[in-house]
């Protein structure tokens, strides 16, 4: 009977084991998928900063080029 017994418990010590271990690698994965989305909304922001800058460059380069055409030919830009 005492060997039998050792095996029951063995198998039941093996089992909570990998149970703790599957546990940790989901938690792992979970903190990882956070810090994925986390990312992703800080890139997402920039994007739009991004985009926010390059639709305001636009506006002051058509701006620039209308002020320049409607100068004067015999007026300096200094």
């Amino acid at each position: 009977m005492y060997g039998i017994d050792t095996i029951v418990d063995s198998h039941v010590v093996m089992m909570g084991a990998q149970k703790k271990s599957d546990n940790d690698e989901v938690e792992r994965l979970k903190e990882k998928i956070a810090e994925l989305e986390q990312d992703k909304i800080a890139k997402h922001a920039m994007m739009e900063k991004i985009e926010e800058g390059t639709r305001l460059y636009g506006e002051i380069n058509e701006k620039i080029q209308m002020f320049s055409q409607n100068l004067p030919q015999n007026m300096p830009l200094t």
